[in-house]
């Protein structure tokens, strides 16, 4: 018995499944060629191009305000001028900056230098007088930089505040008083004297009129 033969396919059915197989294979990579992946972003990182730009901008910003504060000149009598002018860039004003600097650069080291003494040495001038003639010189050097009047309202300001702080019970001994006796004795001098000279005077002046 033999196997039946299978049919042979008609070359018009062949065509057909060509067709077909090729209108499925182009709709399928005209998907896939349309289709954009969903980008992904990690949280916190921001792309080469984001940050290059804000980069950028920061820059451009930070040139902005140097321009506007070098436009006020920077004093070049000591060696840390440049140092405080570069700070003040990045600060509104001058007078905004110099009380920034006056505050952090020369009256916190003071005060705690002072601080870190016993109240009873405060009045000792021996033992402050280095503290203070720094802090008096660094106000007078950062105004100096900064092209600002020293001594101007604000230091003045702070050294009276200083000196009701730290040195209110210090004599003073240029305007104390003397003592009593002293003062007793130049205010009983001319009391004294006078008497003896309107005696002097009447005996001299009958002296005068008995030889005559």
């Amino acid at each position: 018995m033999k196997a039946p033969n299978p049919s042979p396919v008609s070359s018009s059915s062949f065509s057909f499944l060509t067709l077909l197989l090729w209108a499925l294979s182009s709709t399928a990579a005209g998907l896939i060629g349309h289709y954009e992946a969903p980008q992904v972003t990690t949280p916190g990182f921001t792309s080469r191009h984001d940050s290059t730009t804000y980069a950028n901008y920061q820059y451009h910003d930070n040139l902005e305000k140097r321009g506007v504060s070098s436009g006020l000149g920077c004093g070049n009598k000591y060696v840390n001028c440049e140092n405080y002018c570069d700070i003040c860039v990045y600060f509104h004003t001058r007078t905004e900056c110099y009380a920034t600097l006056f505050k952090e650069t020369c009256y916190r080291p003071f005060v705690g230098g002072m601080e870190s003494l016993n109240n009873t040495d405060w009045c000792n001038w021996n033992n402050v007088k280095r503290m203070y003639n720094t802090f008096t010189m660094c106000t007078e050097e950062i105004a100096e930089c900064l092209l600002i009047p020293w001594p101007n309202r604000m230091v003045e300001n702070e050294f009276v505040n200083i000196h009701s702080r730290f040195f209110p019970d210090c004599p003073n001994e240029a305007l104390s008083d003397p003592p009593p006796s002293i003062v007793f004795a130049l205010v009983m001098t001319p009391i004294c004297l006078i008497p003896i000279m309107v005696v002097l005077v009447v005996l001299k002046t009958k002296n005068g009129d008995g030889s005559s």
